[in-house]
């Protein structure tokens, strides 16, 4: 069960995902500017293919091709001047000056399930609670791949759910006789990501009448602001570079281009090393998700630990994370899936 809250502040709209009483997730928007093109769906038209780098390069219409492997999963090869039905998984870096990364395969997202027409099969999250009920829970046609997600309770909504996922792909079948570069779904904003992640369990508090509205009944409105001091304390947090650690001692958190570096630094609070290296690693992890940030992660720990086991057994990872190892030197090495600029720099470079 979350508890979301969405605030709006003249132009500045910010929602926060709290779980267990933490904030566990913030994102914003601006209205009036652009929103990302993350999970938009295109018909594109291949421009190039570039074999030595395994590319090809799609206009889907805006200013810069997007990048699209030519190898995914069983799908045929594609040629120059075909038209390809693509999605955004990896927003345009200003920095890096490319354009947007491009998959062929198509994922829809609904609650907790994601519907993969091009990935066939059934498959449960390893945490999901009552996996036997979800074995014979949905009627799962040959041809279609579904993904159950841990946070999923097996009631009549879910069922409804997968409905409204098969018509959507079957909506998206008919428009591929347009003419491309075509946007078929555009991107969500925040307030539709936050409806299509929802569970049935979950709550969503605005205050603002506007977005209650657009939200069809699913947000309570507050006349106070929906955002309370955890809230804030974390949406402020995310401007500074050193966080503290529960009990003591501090995380330094430094974005370059190639990693994102986090030190630790116990500050005179150690007593025991493998205690507090686990404690900071669970609020580094919690960073990680809290920022959205990607890529090489590399956390510098506090004694160059020689076992991962104890330092990590039993805490809870981010999304798209793989925690590689401990090198030689006792840096904790991570690496994961970045799908856009992390938190701060989307900050940075909307609000200046």
């Amino acid at each position: 069960m979350a508890d979301i809250y969405y605030t709006v502040s003249s132009d500045l709209h910010r929602m926060a995902r709290l779980e267990g009483g933490e904030v566990i997730e913030i994102d914003f928007e601006i209205q009036g500017k652009p929103i990302s093109l993350l999970s938009g769906i295109y018909l594109g038209r291949i421009v190039e293919i570039q074999r030595p780098l395994r590319a090809a390069f799609v206009d889907i219409g805006e200013e810069k091709l997007g990048m699209l492997p030519l190898q995914e999963g069983n799908l045929p090869q594609v040629n120059k001047g075909d038209a390809v039905l693509v999605q955004v998984t990896r927003t345009a870096n200003p920095g890096e000056g490319k354009g947007v990364r491009l998959t062929r395969l198509i994922t829809l997202s609904l609650g907790p399930l994601l519907y993969t027409p091009f990935k066939p099969g059934f498959n449960l999250s390893k945490k999901l609670k009552e996996r036997e009920v979800f074995k014979t829970f949905f009627d799962i046609k040959k041809e279609e791949g579904l993904v159950v997600r841990h946070w999923a309770v097996p009631d009549d909504s879910l069922r409804k759910q997968l409905l409204e996922l098969r018509e959507e792909w079957e909506s998206l079948q008919k428009q591929l006789n347009a003419k491309p570069p075509v946007c078929l779904i555009p991107a969500p904003d925040m307030l539709t990501r936050i409806l299509r992640s929802m569970n049935s369990s979950d709550t969503l508090r605005v205050d603002n009448l506007q977005i209650q509205a657009k939200s069809k009944g699913v947000a309570t409105y507050s006349k106070e602001t929906a955002f309370d001091d955890r809230c804030e304390e974390a949406w402020e947090s995310l401007q500074e570079s050193e966080i503290s650690i529960p009990q003591g001692g501090t995380l330094y958190i430094e974005e370059t281009r190639g990693l994102t570096v986090i030190d630790v630094n116990s500050q005179g609070a150690l007593r025991q090393s493998e205690l507090f290296n686990r404690k900071a690693i669970k609020e580094a992890l919690r960073q990680i998700q809290l920022r959205d940030l990607g890529g090489k992660i590399v956390l510098d720990l506090i004694d160059s630990p020689k076992a991962l086991d104890p330092l990590i057994k039993g805490l809870s990872l981010p999304s798209n994370l793989e925690i590689w190892g401990l090198s030689t030197m006792g840096l904790l090495e991570m690496i994961r899936r970045r799908r856009r600029l992390s938190l701060p720099q989307r900050l940075n470079l909307q609000l200046n």
